[in-house]
């Protein structure tokens, strides 16, 4: 059976795609945590789909410095897709080292701005692994109706936190060379570095 590590947002479309994949793939989950800037509410909803579905491992990642230092030093239009790539450059490093041959989200085409086919190509340029999308042509009343016949809707349910510093009109088209000259205006190796030396792993 192939081993994925699957972004876990604590959201429906992490979950459903967890939901989806399970019984074909080995599943290990990652979670980006922002709780030092919007409180521990998204972290409770992983801790819950991690007992509800089984999951067997759950590896948590600070990311509010990333988040911080984004927001504050780059082009706020692309606040999503900077910060999406670092969590790929993360994701794939936990990757590598747990032995995972893919990552696994729940990305649906179109449905907030980082997903959009433009930004989807410049924020998968960011890494060399695999990325599985089972839910990419989903719509999202399918997909909160999956969570609901999974028995994880309540939990999935409330606000999306992702959104705290990010900004009003976000890029729906991204230029990698602007992105590229953007992500020079932090210390990329040093967030990462943090964030990775600070994970928590939960089995």
């Amino acid at each position: 059976m192939r081993k994925v590590l699957l972004l876990l947002s604590g959201g429906f479309d992490s979950a459903v795609s967890y939901a989806l994949m399970r019984n074909d793939l080995d599943i290990i989950t990652v979670h980006f945590d922002s709780s030092s800037l919007t409180g521990d509410s998204a972290l409770r909803k992983v801790n819950d789909l991690k007992n509800i579905l089984s999951i067997n491992k759950l590896i948590i990642v600070p990311f509010g410095n990333v988040q911080i230092e984004v927001s504050k030093k780059c082009r706020h239009d692309l606040y999503y897709v900077i910060t999406r790539r670092i969590m790929y450059r993360i994701a794939e490093d936990i990757a590598v080292k747990e032995k995972c041959s893919f990552l696994l989200t729940g990305e649906n085409l179109a449905q907030v701005a980082s997903q959009t086919l433009s930004n989807m190509s410049v924020i998968k340029g960011a890494v060399n692994i695999e990325i599985l999308r089972p839910l990419l042509c989903n719509d999202k009343v399918e997909t909160i109706n999956l969570a609901r016949d999974m028995g994880i809707f309540e939990i999935c349910s409330g606000p999306e936190l992702c959104s705290f510093l990010g900004p009003k009109h976000p890029a729906t088209r991204s230029d990698l060379n602007l992105v590229l000259k953007e992500e020079k205006k932090v210390d990329m190796n040093s967030l990462i570095k943090e964030s990775l030396e600070n994970i928590k792993i939960m089995e």
